[in-house]
């Protein structure tokens, strides 16, 4: 099992949306396509047009306190992430001709107030603080280095003398950035490029070889991506599509052909872990977007500036998703979209994104099966076995457990073949009673934990072994379940739905909301069109949530249960 740390300041140029009083509803119409970035541009400036008099309401107006000028988040928290995410509204909707406040003079002194807060909290050292975790990070300012340098270039190419003073504090404030950037330390495997990446941004402003000194020494690290194509944290949502955005950034303005070709290894990889409606598979994920629904949108920057330059049509029409169906996600690269002069050509024509495939992403731990609207992901190592998509119908997990020895019955597999398009995943657990301790060892003080657990003699020792067989036909899916070895231990599997559907065919279970047993027969889960069929039902006992197995999802979960020795055959359709 994995750990994640979860933060309440987002460290990313989507806190701008987060700054709305009330969210956008915005979509294209079915059949409009988007070439050059005049059209789009035009939909984005709209959106985030409506989201400038909520973000001037939430700026903090106390002359002579250090927050004067930022901005409060949605705990009322003034930081500077949310401030430079407003600077990054306002700045883009001041800069860009589709905007209704295009050149409006209101926003030059909130944009002036938001610069001045941003250089007051910034430390001597460069750094900046991210309130909910991390103090005087230089991870952190690499991430702000990274947002607001696009808007800076924009700024300084416009020329506008009213600009004058945001552009020195913007620029003052990158300049800082550069001495904590050029020494400072890391957490994770993605601060590395996000540094690098900021650290060729302060090079392209102020040119100093030990900026690029720096860079070439993270980099000599060596990249972190496997095989797959994909890179250490596996964050399909969040870490992976950033880590795009910094080799592209520092391909472009080092002129690395070779962290370009990274880039797109990614993004190659990346086509097939999209799913119906542009959501990402995020069950394998090491950090904080783990089994959360993520969507395609934060690879938008990347993909479009490749679609352009390779003049790929997988690459376009996954831009055209993301345009066509959750522009509101992507306001934060109006400004990129205005830095670069590559993104006023069109992109090429659109073909499709993969939607037909049986791949295993080996070193990743993912098989990936698509059909059409039927998408299924079945994961190695991993508590969710797999999930099941059916347009807008979504079995978000399985799970499997029984009740042996506390949390050692949780399925996790251990290892997994293929045998043709066969999955078949095993796991194996032993466990038993322990002897008096050795007497050569014993020291009479009776202090537990001075008594090494491995020296005592084991007894009564008992074993499961679980087998899961997986296989997939035009969508449809066999799940057999075998688990062996000490008899009568209760077994339950758990199907977890996501909300907003309606189940049939199943009974409540009165001890568990939203949980309920198929009992015989088949259940069904639906969600507007789109239906899910899943039996036959089994239920021995109930006993849903049993000792030792993960807590119940969110949304309504359904369980089969059983004894061992157990074998079934779940059918999903």
């Amino acid at each position: 099992m994995k750990t994640h740390r979860r933060t309440f300041v987002k460290q990313s140029a989507t806190a701008i949306a987060a700054l709305s009083l009330a969210p956008t509803a915005w979509s294209l119409a079915a059949n409009e396509t988007l070439g050059g970035s005049d059209e789009i541009l035009k939909k984005l400036s709209k959106i985030n047009d409506e989201r400038i008099e909520g973000l001037l309401a939430r700026q903090v107006n106390k002359p002579g306190d250090r927050w004067d000028g930022g901005v409060v988040n949605a705990y009322e928290l003034p930081n500077v992430h949310t401030t430079n995410g407003f600077l990054m509204a306002l700045g883009s909707a001041y800069s860009c001709s589709y905007s209704g406040y295009y050149q409006a003079k209101k926003l030059l002194k909130p944009m002036k107030s938001a610069s001045e807060c941003m250089l007051r909290v910034q430390h001597e050292d460069g750094t900046i603080d991210l309130h909910s975790t991390n103090f005087h990070s230089t991870p952190d300012t690499a991430f702000l280095v990274n947002f607001i340098s696009p808007l800076y270039i924009v700024f300084k190419r416009m020329n506008r003398p009213e600009l004058k003073d945001i552009i020195v504090n913007i620029g003052t404030f990158i300049s800082n950035a550069g001495k904590c950037l050029s020494v400072g330390g890391i957490h994770t495997p993605n601060h590395r490029w996000v540094v690098s990446s900021a650290l060729a941004r302060v090079n392209a402003f102020f040119p100093d070889q030990k900026y690029v000194d720096r860079m070439e020494e993270w980099l000599s690290e060596g990249v972190d991506m496997d095989p797959d194509g994909q890179y250490t944290e596996q964050s399909v949502s969040i870490y992976s599509p950033t880590c795009d955005n910094m080799f592209l950034t520092m391909a472009r303005l080092q002129n690395r052909d070779d962290l370009m070709d990274i880039v797109r290894k990614n993004l190659n990889m990346t086509l097939f872990y999209i799913q119906p409606g542009g959501e990402v598979l995020t069950d394998a994920s090491g950090r904080q977007d783990s089994a959360k629904t993520g969507y395609v949108n934060e690879y938008y920057y990347a993909y479009r500036y490749l679609a352009i330059k390779d003049k790929n049509p997988a690459y376009a029409a996954v831009c055209a998703l993301i345009e066509r169906q959750m522009p509101e996600k992507i306001t934060e690269y109006i400004s990129y979209l205005l830095e670069d002069t590559v993104f006023e050509q069109k992109m090429v024509a659109p073909s499709k994104i993969p939607d037909n495939y049986f791949k295993r992403f080996e070193h990743s731990g993912v098989f990936r099966i698509r059909r059409g609207d039927a998408d299924i992901s079945v994961i190695e190592r991993n508590p969710t076995i797999m999930s099941y998509m059916k347009g807008a119908a979504v079995l978000q997990s399985v799970r499997v457990a029984a009740a042996f020895f506390g949390s050692r019955g949780q399925f996790i597999s251990q290892n997994a073949e293929v045998k043709g398009e066969t999955i078949i995943m095993n796991m194996s657990k032993t466990h038993g009673y322990m002897q008096p301790y050795p007497e050569d060892k014993r020291t009479g003080d009776g202090n537990w934990e001075k008594m090494n657990r491995a020296l005592r003699p084991a007894s009564e020792v008992q074993t499961l072994n679980y087998q899961l067989t997986i296989s997939e036909n035009n969508g449809n899916v066999n799940f057999e379940i075998e688990i062996e070895g000490t008899p009568h231990v209760p077994v339950s599997i758990e199907l977890s739905f996501r909300p907003g559907g309606k189940l049939s065919g199943v009974v409540e279970n009165k001890d568990l909301e939203d949980a309920y047993f198929l009992e015989s027969g088949t259940g069904q889960y639906r969600h507007g069109e789109n239906v899910i069929n899943f039996g036959p039902g089994i239920a021995a006992h109930k006993w849903a949530e049993i000792r030792g197995m993960l807590p119940k999802q969110k949304g309504e979960s359904v369980y089969l249960t059983g004894y061992t020795p157990f074998k079934h055959t779940l059918e999903l359709s």
